[in-house]
């Protein structure tokens, strides 16, 4: 009779209301059961767990990894919400285990069933021992339901939810489940003295709630650095303070352990007097960097603070006098003091000594990203012009090259300069960052980009790599890497991988944005036009959101919605583009013809892949193949999104755009 013990995360899955499914629809019932087993079997291997056994309406299954298993409860979740829906509830447990003839035994099983019995459909509920092995893994969201005592558990547990996009979070005053009787009468003299306490100290109870609630939503390695405030007597060293704030994110990005929110969201509160215990729950941190910046002639003066977001505690300030030679080792000395106060591990090369060149290089790289950070065209010539006159005092400044090559990417990009040449320029930039700093994440950024630009998908795929390598927590490389497996078709990588970029820099609409195109690539209408209203949320200007909700709602079959959104659409070029799918969907032949005719007189130099979309969702086959050429020959950067597009639905079944996917090195599925 062979037994052995071992840790293991412990996981009960149960269909809610099974029984009354039964009584009122037998057939039906049945057919749920039957999905719950089948997913359940094809699924726990993949994720290194074993079923136990089925009980009922039940299931209970081992991992070896917590992680796993939560990974696991979460694909599970996504699953049963499709139809026919199953509603589903999960409980994991990390506990002491015996195995013994196939069963299992232990204190750790009693504790994942309690747990469980505490969902309800579509939630996944674990104990505080799964959460500190699940808090750093940045794909797995959760958030505290409080402490609560069981049945025939000796000891309280306090209970987490994971909050993933989908899953239902219970609130704690609607959970039922096997947990212990309370004294009715004492329970009625702790009401009457809380009532009494209440009334006498009612501000401070608030006070108290909203800080401990606001705990819960943010793992402790967590932080935002706001834009640093320009205190110089003629306010005109902005790009300075942000600079300095900028690089503040890029240092603390490089340590996997921490959550360091992105530049796009920390600026997005730049000038505002938000409460900052707001500004970290809308950002979902736990702490909060902020300080100012006075510069007068070579002189600086930084003031820096750390603050505890809960309770608006200081955890650490300091104020810095110093020369402009100091600006690097300043910038290392902030982020290891905070470091230090966060108990993680940082390995920060020292600036050393530095030249009067290096700090006027310096200072034109950040007048650079100043402008660059802005997206139009005149800002982003400005930018490249200063990003120049830094490499005319240094050639060998790799940053600076970095930066001309994604100005020179992003005018390519964007048709502003020639795109041939553009992208040259960008290629030679790129490769000479790399040369000089093989060590700087955003040189490897820039050439996956430019790879990506070439077809050279695995190319993209090895430089994003080193480039997330060097700074895990940098959001926009995550963003980029997203765009990538879009791109090759790898939705479900895509999706995830953009989530994560997502939670590191939740108010950058484009982000919500690129979650919404790969969506609605991957099918998942629905929740792609969740996403683009994300988009308008944030800012409702945002340009084509409004064209690719119509698109979505075209795709839903619903024409009259898709008119409304892409009337709205502020882009010229896509609300002409939108306009002639949309009348064509709603046959009004004319309007479509002349639409069509009218977008191909005014765009046909620059709008190849839009006019091969709009003859294939006309089935002008022979037309959109022509403009996909075309599109190819002229390097149209709208081309990568290719795979996938619901717009070219009607080219799939041709063998012409299976030799068109191999020209551009994609996979044929």
């Amino acid at each position: 009779m062979s037994s052995s013990r071992q840790l293991a995360a412990i996981m009960f899955t149960d269909i809610v209301g099974y029984t009354a499914m039964m009584q009122q629809n037998e057939k039906a019932a049945l057919e749920k059961i039957n999905r719950f087993r089948q997913v359940l079997e094809g699924s726990v291997a993949e994720h290194y767990g074993k079923i136990i056994q089925f009980y009922g309406d039940g299931c209970l299954l081992l991992f070896n990894s917590a992680v796993e298993a939560a990974h696991h409860a979460k694909f599970l979740q996504e699953e049963f919400r499709k139809e026919p829906t199953v509603p589903v509830r999960i409980g994991i447990h990390l506990g002491d285990v015996l195995l013994k003839e196939g069963n299992v035994f232990g204190d750790g099983v009693n504790v994942a069933s309690r747990i469980q019995s505490l969902g309800q459909p579509n939630s996944v509920l674990f104990s505080a021992e799964v959460q500190d092995k699940i808090k750093n893994n940045p794909d797995l969201q959760t958030v505290s339901l409080g402490i609560f005592e069981f049945k025939n558990v000796s000891n309280p547990i306090e209970i987490f939810a994971l909050t993933n996009e989908g899953l239902i979070v219970p609130q704690r005053k609607t959970l039922e489940g096997k947990l212990k009787k309370k004294n009715v009468r004492k329970r009625n003299v702790i009401a009457a003295l809380s009532f009494i306490l209440l009334v006498a100290a009612g501000s401070l109870v608030y006070k108290n709630f909203i800080a401990e609630n606001k705990k819960a939503y943010a793992p402790q390695k967590s932080i935002a650095v706001l834009p640093f405030v320009d205190m110089s007597a003629g306010k005109d060293q902005e790009y300075f303070s942000d600079g300095l704030s900028e690089e503040l994110i890029n240092l603390l990005a490089k340590i996997p352990e921490l959550k360091v929110i992105g530049r796009t969201s920390s600026f997005s509160f730049k000038s505002k007097n938000d409460d900052l215990r707001s500004i970290a729950q809308k950002l979902g941190v736990a702490h909060i960097l902020e300080g100012s910046v006075r510069k007068d002639g070579n002189m600086i003066r930084v003031t820096s603070q750390l603050i505890r977001a809960d309770d608006g505690s200081h955890l650490w300030s300091e104020k810095y006098d110093r020369d402009l030679e100091g600006i690097f080792k300043l910038q290392d000395e902030i982020a290891g003091a905070v470091v230090k106060q966060l108990k993680l591990k940082l390995l920060i090369a020292p600036s050393g000594a530095v030249s009067s060149a290096d700090v006027k290089v310096h200072n034109l790289i950040l007048q650079g990203n100043y402008f660059a950070e802005k997206r139009d065209k005149e800002n982003l010539a400005r930018a490249l012009d200063f990003y120049l006159q830094a490499l005319s005092i240094d050639s060998s400044n790799a940053r600076s090259w970095a930066a001309i090559a994604e100005c020179y990417s992003l005018q390519s990009d964007w048709g502003w300069i020639d795109r041939n040449q553009g992208f040259k320029l960008a290629q030679t930039a790129a490769a000479k960052s790399i040369e000089l700093d093989d060590n700087l994440a955003k040189g490897h950024l820039e050439s996956g980009r430019i790879k990506k630009h070439d077809y050279d998908w695995k190319g993209a795929e090895d430089e994003y790599e080193k480039a997330l390598n060097l700074e895990p927590g940098n959001a926009d490389i995550l963003r980029n890497m997203g765009i990538l497996y879009w791109s090759t078709g790898r939705f479900d990588e895509a999706i995830r991988i953009t989530k994560q970029s997502v939670n590191l820099d939740p108010i950058k609409a484009i982000t919500h944005l690129n979650l919404g195109q790969i969506l609605k690539h991957a099918n998942y209408f629905e929740d792609a036009i969740e996403s683009y209203k994300k988009v308008l949320e944030l800012n409702p200007q945002f340009p084509r959101t409004h064209l690719f909700l119509g698109e979505a709602y075209l795709m839903l079959g619903k024409p009259e919605m898709a008119l409304t959104e892409i009337q709205q659409e502020t882009d010229k070029v896509s609300k002409d583009f939108g306009m002639a799918l949309v009348y064509h969907a709603l046959s009004r032949r004319k309007e479509a013809d002349e639409m069509l005719k009218e977008f191909f007189e005014k765009y046909q130099n620059d709008w190849s892949y839009l006019l091969a979309k709009l003859h294939a969702f006309r089935k002008e086959k022979d037309k959109a193949f022509e403009w996909l050429d075309n599109a190819y020959i002229r390097k149209d950067s709208w081309l990568t999104y290719l795979k996938g597009d619901p717009l070219l639905k009607n080219l799939e079944s041709d063998l012409r755009y299976t030799a068109f996917l191999k020209k551009m090195n994609l996979p044929v599925d």
